[in-house]
């Protein structure tokens, strides 16, 4: 994938970070930019992993609307166990219609809101094909801030 992404060049990368960046919504599906959204996610993934090992998570901070976002789940979505999440409650029509005005409502603040984020179902666990789901960028750190502040995620420090 990394050879097909330097085979790109300086205009094609151009392109693809342009493209990568802009809501998903405004695009079919194309292989190119799926596989290029596909690394993103990954790369966010590996990123936050390692930095659930480096740092102890319950002094973490994602985000400067970090206790907004917590009170506001706590507030909407108290139903929702972050310790173990039913995928349903994230993923089906009726969940997603729940979630998308708490989302949007960050869109402005957060910088990629809307962007595909891969969300571990079981925090103790680390990300693999069945402890993964997709969901936007701003669901994703509404989440993981709960488990910060839980210590949820404190499993993994020094791992």
């Amino acid at each position: 994938m990394e050879e097909q992404l330097a085979g790109l060049g300086i205009e094609g990368s151009m392109a693809a970070a342009s493209a990568i960046s802009s809501n998903a919504e405004n695009y079919t599906n194309n292989p190119m930019i799926e596989q290029l959204w596909a690394i993103k996610a990954i790369k966010y993934a590996e990123t936050h992993m390692r930095l659930l090992k480096a740092a102890d998570a319950k002094s973490l901070s994602l985000t400067k609307y970090d206790d907004e976002m917590y009170q506001k789940l706590q507030e909407d979505f108290s139903d929702i166990d972050v310790k173990c999440l039913d995928p349903d409650s994230i993923k089906s029509a009726e969940a997603k219609e729940r979630w998308r005005p708490f989302c949007n409502s960050y869109e402005e603040m957060i910088q990629d809101f809307n962007f595909g984020t891969l969300l571990r179902i079981d925090p103790s666990k680390d990300y693999s094909e069945d402890n993964t789901i997709l969901v936007p960028r701003a669901q994703f750190i509404a989440i993981e801030v709960a488990r910060n502040r839980l210590g949820l995620n404190s499993v993994h420090h020094s791992q």
